[in-house]
Parts: C-alpha cells; sequence; structure tokens
C-alpha cells in the first residue's frame, strides 16, 4: 500500500522504531546521566541512609530520603538541596519519619510558638518555648533555624517527628514532604 509514492508500512516500521529508539535512549541517559549519579551522591551525604528517586512531571524529580535516627535535619537537607543544585536538577524531597500521635500532638502545640517566631522574628523565645514544652514532655529535640526554613525534630523512644515550617511560604529554597509517621506533612 502506498501514498503518492510512499510505502506506509514501511513509514510506520521507521517510525515505530525511531520513536522507540528515542524513548529508550532518553530513558538509558536519565538513568546513567541524571538519576543515577544523583541518587549515588545523596547516599552520600551524612545523615542520609536511604535514597529513592522517583521522576515526576516537567523533569522535577522527588527525593524519598529515610535519615539516620541522630542526623540533625537542617544540615542534612541543605546539602540534599545543595548536592541537587550541583546536579542541575530541581529536586522535591520526602522525608520519611516515625511520628507517634503523642508527638504529632506536642509539634502542634510547639507550631503556635514556631509561627509567632517567624513572625516576630523572635527565635530565642521559640528555643525556650521548644525547650520548656518537649523537655516538660520528657523528649528529646532540636531546633534550627535558617534563611527559608524553621526545622524541628523530637524523639521519643523508637518514634522520631521531623517538621520543616517554611519562612516564607512561596519561596524557591526547596519543596519538601514528611511521610511514613502518623501525618503526612508538607512544608508550609
Amino acid at each position: 500500500m502506498t501514498y503518492r509514492g510512499l510505502h506506509l508500512p514501511t513509514a510506520a516500521l521507521v517510525f515505530i522504531l525511531v520513536l522507540a529508539v528515542g524513548l529508550i535512549g532518553r530513558f538509558v541517559y536519565d538513568k546513567t546521566q541524571v538519576t543515577g549519579p544523583l541518587e549515588a551522591a545523596l547516599q552520600r551525604i551524612p545523615g542520609v541512609d536511604q535514597v529513592r528517586l522517583e521522576n515526576r512531571s516537567r523533569g522535577q524529580i522527588t527525593a524519598y530520603l529515610e535519615l539516620d535516627r541522630e542526623a540533625y535535619l537542617a544540615p542534612t537537607l541543605q546539602a540534599v538541596w545543595r548536592t541537587a543544585g550541583e546536579h542541575g536538577v530541581q529536586l522535591a524531597v520526602c522525608v520519611q519519619d516515625t511520628a507517634s500521635p503523642e508527638l504529632v500532638y506536642l509539634f502542634n502545640r510547639l507550631r503556635i510558638a514556631a509561627e509567632e517566631a517567624i513572625m516576630t522574628g523572635q527565635f530565642t523565645v521559640l528555643e525556650q518555648r521548644v525547650g520548656a514544652l518537649a523537655g516538660g514532655e520528657g523528649v528529646a529535640w532540636d531546633l534550627s533555624v535558617d534563611r527559608d526554613f524553621v526545622y524541628v525534630s523530637l524523639r521519643t523512644g523508637d518514634h522520631i517527628l521531623r517538621r520543616v515550617i517554611s519562612r516564607a511560604p512561596r519561596s524557591d529554597a526547596g519543596e519538601l514532604y514528611v511521610g511514613g509517621g502518623v501525618l503526612g506533612w508538607a512544608n508550609g
């Protein structure tokens, strides 16, 4: 079967082969030049136990991270975003935690003080309040602040809660989600 001198079955076969080679080439390039090296670099960051990368729409990649129990949240996440930037990748991060209902309740009480500190800039008062509330419950805690986020970690027994509160809701600093515990959390 021909159309204006073009053999249609052959043209269709060539089109399908070119498309398949292109898609396979893109997949191989992505694995060997983008996600493979990025995953290896993220795995080398101190405090990161496990990494799993997943491609999302518009070229964005989500990194699912399991952090070491004793890892400090702020420097670990800053290193993750810096590494992604060095690889030219826009990265969304999902940190797995093991929050208990008690830790979530305590965090909700702490969040009020954190939001107030973000509005007033009085982060030393926030540290005192976190120390009083968490210490009063017998919970180990870690609090860090940078230009973009407030980082909170609460630990008790086998449970750890890690949360990040954005200081600028529409910041380009990074996209972060926390999951694996009682409730999920998107920074903000």
